[in-house]
């Protein structure tokens, strides 16, 4: 792919890409004959590819943030939050199912199957009321009405 003197990676491919997996051992056996044996260290090969993955990952997401406007920010910013909210309800549903034993078999087992993507990705009610979620009951027409009394 490159060499030593005509080195670059592919910021629009995946880490993991020909090119890239090529272009980390350039990078690591340069990296290795020049500090292996350096202030103490005793760098492995695989612990400069770990070091360089991450390094990787981290550089595309910089890159791929710097090629969006404001608007396409601020999106990908809102999506990453439903998702991080989406995870951190089903990993409180699958908790809560494990605590209560009477329950837990049945509890768990429909948890489990919504996975993460079946939980609610309604925007988070917290602001403005001291950290407590409010939740308001919507009267639909198609639900029950014993349903809603109950929630």
């Amino acid at each position: 792919c490159c060499t030593v003197e005509d080195f670059h990676i592919d910021l629009e491919g995946l880490p993991c890409s020909e090119w890239n997996k090529s272009a980390v051992l350039v990078f690591a056996a340069e990296y290795l004959r020049h500090h292996q044996g350096h202030q103490g260290e005793n760098l492995t090969l695989k612990y400069v590819l770990q070091v360089w993955l991450t390094h990787v990952v981290a550089l595309r997401t910089w890159y791929k943030d710097k090629q969006w406007d404001d608007f396409d920010r601020k999106e990908h910013k809102a999506r990453n939050q439903q998702c991080q909210r989406k995870h951190e309800l089903y990993s409180h549903h699958l908790q809560t199912a494990y605590e209560y034993k009477e329950i837990k078999d049945h509890v768990v087992v429909i948890v489990e199957s919504l996975g993460q993507d079946g939980m609610s990705s309604d925007e988070s009610d917290h602001k403005g009321h001291c950290g407590e979620a409010m939740c308001y009951i919507l009267d639909k027409g198609r639900r029950s009405k014993q349903v809603t009394s109950w929630l």
